[in-house]
């Protein structure tokens, strides 16, 4: 994983420094939101401009664009829409990843997938973009026709979820973990322990580290939850929270 890391530090210094010689845009392929630091970082170490766009509001993976002077005009980033027949077969992000991973892409050639109730949208480097829409014929049992869409002005619907209130002893990592997937704190700290626990795309191997407003948690094979505040002591002494669980 360092390795990977270092490349990535190296490949967007090289960017920067393009864009600043150059004084013409240059972009990265989509990003992890643990490289936008990086990215950052290379953007002010060569003296020019950083815009992360996902292609739409809010995204979570991001193409990295360099600029001389103000942000770039475009990004190379194509949204394809993929529709099937929810009368007759149901399709979920992980379906859509594996497919688009059994195409032989590489995970950084795409971004965010958004899934709808009869549809998805998917956010793809513009060089691999016809390749996909030719070729994403079927993700799980589902029969797709995918279809360019503008990414100019989109809007793309709201992440699947729930929303609740759990009560916690602490904002410890494992506790807020323990209480969104009901799970006990021993089987939590296992968890971290193995590499299973994110905050905010990082690895997180320290259990008793202090979560905020905001924070991503995931847990491998659990999915992903989002802080989303905190309410104070209840009269017995816990702290409430309100998370948001994604999923369906």
């Amino acid at each position: 994983m360092a390795d990977v890391n270092k490349q990535t530090e190296v490949r967007l210094n090289e960017l920067a420094r393009r864009a600043a010689h150059t004084g013409a845009d240059a972009f990265s392929r989509f990003l992890e939101p643990s490289d936008f630091a990086a990215a950052r970082l290379a953007a002010l170490d060569n003296g020019v401009q950083l815009t992360l766009d996902g292609g739409f509001e809010d995204a979570e993976r991001c193409v990295a664009g360099f600029s001389y002077a103000d942000r770039p005009e475009s990004f190379p980033i194509r949204c394809l829409k993929a529709q099937w027949n929810a009368r007759y077969a149901s399709c979920g992000h992980r379906d859509l990843l594996g497919a688009m991973m059994g195409l032989g892409l590489v995970r950084e050639a795409f971004g965010d997938i958004v899934v709808d109730e009869d549809c998805a949208y998917l956010f793809v480097m513009e060089e691999v973009a016809d390749f996909v829409r030719d070729n994403l014929e079927s993700a799980g049992r589902a029969k797709l026709k995918l279809t360019d869409v503008a990414v100019e002005g989109l809007e793309v619907p709201e992440p699947k979820g729930r929303q609740m209130r759990v009560t916690v002893p602490s904002d410890r990592l494992d506790c807020v973990i323990a209480a969104g997937y009901d799970l006990s704190r021993a089987e939590v700290k296992k968890r971290i322990q193995a590499g299973d626990v994110k905050r905010n795309h990082v690895e997180e191997l320290r259990p008793d580290v202090t979560v905020v407003e905001g924070d991503v948690l995931s847990v491998r094979g659990y999915g992903r939850m989002k802080l989303l505040s905190l309410d104070g002591q209840t009269r017995k002494g816990r702290l409430a929270m309100q998370v948001f669980i994604y999923g369906k």
